[in-house]
């Protein structure tokens, strides 16, 4: 019995410019409150329960990132989610 065909890995890169700018404008306030409250990517990755490769990921905004991550980092940041998240940038 043959196994299932591996599944064929993409990557979800931003379409146009708009896209990429506000995967940017995300990084860098992600950037910023973990510098404000001047402590390292592992915090974030411990209290989030995110990768710290997908941390960096955010930062770098090299791919998009799905609603329930940004929601996990938003509450591991202080926020009540990622609405109110959202609403600071």
């Amino acid at each position: 019995m043959k196994g299932l065909p591996r599944r064929i890995r993409t990557t979800s890169k931003p379409r146009n410019q708009d896209e990429e700018k506000l995967l940017k404008s995300i990084g860098r306030k992600i950037h910023k409150d973990l510098y404000d409250l001047d402590k390292p990517v592992e915090w974030l990755a411990w209290e989030s329960g995110v990768a710290r490769s997908t941390i960096q990921r955010i930062f770098d905004a090299d791919r998009n990132l799905g609603l329930l991550t940004l929601d996990r980092v938003a509450k591991g940041l202080g926020y009540k989610g990622v609405i109110d998240f959202l609403g600071t940038i």
